[in-house]
């Protein structure tokens, strides 16, 4: 890629990695892994895992992911208008049979594989969920969702939680770099079709399964793996779905894998398996030269924005140039670059993308991120989609023109904006902030956001009490967590 000059001044994707210790050593070399099924290598991975690989750095990211689910999750449930027919349509289809485990904002009473499901659903309803850029997918909500329904099940201690976690989102991470951007080339949704591996890792590591029962789960979720992006076409609530259903089938997998059903062998590299089925350029050495290395799910970023990834940039200048231009007016026009990759998702000239109709339309457009942002302020959190009729927004979404530049990549975009007085401002940014190069903080990102999200749910003395739990949460266990959460 060619060098780029902007606000951030990153030219690569230059990403922190921990070296892996304490109870890998099973995992083979990267050369002898590529002898070897990489189905059977994630297995061995997930099941040699032991608590000794927690160090601090790798707890306080973990940590910070699960503050970060807990607020956009019960935020969601509560406001977000599909939730509650979500609620209503899995009530009705499980004939009102209960259970005891629980569901943000909606108590304990859920049955598990549905309290994964509907929390799932929440976690990815706002688009606000962890994000990881190189695998192109929300870990987070499918396998955090997996993971709390069963450590909730059977009592798990925070640390158990924790490392489940690790697991399970390391091996989402490298599924999703190895299918690559074909899969979304093909029309799938990562964080739907990954969601599920990432969810089984992290449930097999908290029942203990054993390596051959890892496998089989992992070669029957190949039947379950799905998520389209056809939700793009008329902002359907199929998306907020995906993760729902990876987290609810993961469990299905890992009980008939449990039981000792058998399933396709080279489920994920095989010939018809999920790389060359769901990816024309799928890579299996991106799951087997890192894995045992290093922990690549240490590049997951947590969102500022509640919108697609591939807007934040655009956000990040139109907050910037706002402080300082808005004497000026409105602008003429606006023109958004953005890689090749970006443009058919959130930058085609398409009619829901310049006028939206409805949530996901407007998560999906530069245009409506762009002019809206820049009449009422990028701070409104989950208000900006009540603008989505707004008047004012609509005219300055038919100024705003987004075109495609091969040398930008991955996150990138470039802006561009012409005032009325002749004035013309213009910038990029190559790496937008939550990203690990720029992290949020604990106190004044991570939990600030919390905060925002969840104190209208929970109240101030709640979510300080949720904060202090999730600080401590290796001496803690899940119960105190979930009764706060219910």
């Amino acid at each position: 890629m060619p060098k780029h000059t902007g606000v951030n001044d990153h030219t690569e994707q230059n990403l922190p990695t921990q070296k892996l210790n304490d109870g890998i050593g099973s995992v083979p070399a990267h050369s002898e892994a590529l002898r070897n099924s990489v189905t059977e290598l994630l297995a061995r991975f997930v099941a040699s895992m032991s608590g000794g690989i927690l160090t601090p750095e790798l707890s306080d990211k973990l940590k910070a992911l699960l503050l970060d689910y807990l607020g956009v999750t019960a935020s969601a449930g509560l406001r977000a208008e599909s939730s509650q027919k979500f609620v209503d349509g899995i009530t009705s289809f499980s004939d009102a049979a209960e259970g005891r485990n629980t569901v943000l904002t909606k108590g304990s009473k859920f049955p598990q594989r549905y309290a994964a499901l509907l929390n799932g659903a929440f976690c990815h309803t706002y688009d606000f969920d962890d994000t990881h850029s190189n695998a192109l997918l929300h870990p987070g909500c499918s396998l955090i969702s997996a993971a709390l329904a069963q450590a909730e099940t059977q009592n798990a201690s925070g640390r158990e939680l924790l490392l489940s976690l690790a697991v399970g989102y390391e091996v989402a991470c490298c599924v999703g770099a190895a299918l690559g951007l074909g899969s979304y080339k093909g029309g799938f949704h990562n964080t739907g079709t990954v969601g599920i591996y990432g969810s089984i890792a992290s449930i097999c590591k908290l029942r203990g399964s054993s390596q051959q029962a890892v496998e089989d789960a992992f070669v029957l979720a190949l039947s379950r793996a799905a998520g389209s992006m056809q939700f793009l076409e008329n902002g359907s609530w199929n998306k907020r779905l995906h993760p729902g259903f990876a987290a609810h089938d993961a469990l299905l997998c890992v009980s008939l894998a449990e039981a000792g059903v058998l399933g396709a062998s080279q489920a994920i590299e095989g010939k018809y398996g999920l790389l060359h089925n769901y990816s024309g350029s799928g890579d299996p050495s991106r799951i087997t030269k890192r894995l045992g290395e290093e922990w690549s799910f240490l590049e997951t970023a947590c969102k500022p924005f509640p919108a697609c990834r591939m807007t934040h940039g655009q956000l990040e200048m139109v907050g910037k140039w706002r402080k300082v231009h808005e004497a000026r007016g409105i602008p003429e026009t606006a023109t958004v670059t953005l890689p090749k990759n970006s443009f058919p998702i959130v930058g085609l000239p398409a009619k829901n993308k310049i006028r939206p109709e409805c949530i996901v339309d407007a998560q999906f457009s530069s245009c409506f991120q762009v002019a809206a942002s820049w009449l009422y302020g990028t701070n409104l959190g989950w208000a900006i989609y009540e603008k989505i009729p707004d008047k004012g927004v609509l005219e300055l979404c038919g100024r705003v023109k987004c075109e495609m530049d091969e040398n930008y990549s991955a996150l990138e975009s470039r802006m561009k904006i012409v005032f009325p007085d002749g004035t013309v401002v213009e910038d990029e940014i190559l790496v937008p902030i939550g990203e690990p190069q720029r992290p949020f903080e604990w106190d004044t990102g991570v939990k600030e956001k919390f905060l925002g999200l969840a104190e209208p749910v929970y109240g101030r003395n709640k979510c300080q009490k949720i904060c202090s739990v999730i600080k401590a949460l290796e001496s803690c266990g899940l119960g105190e967590l979930m009764t706060l959460l219910a």
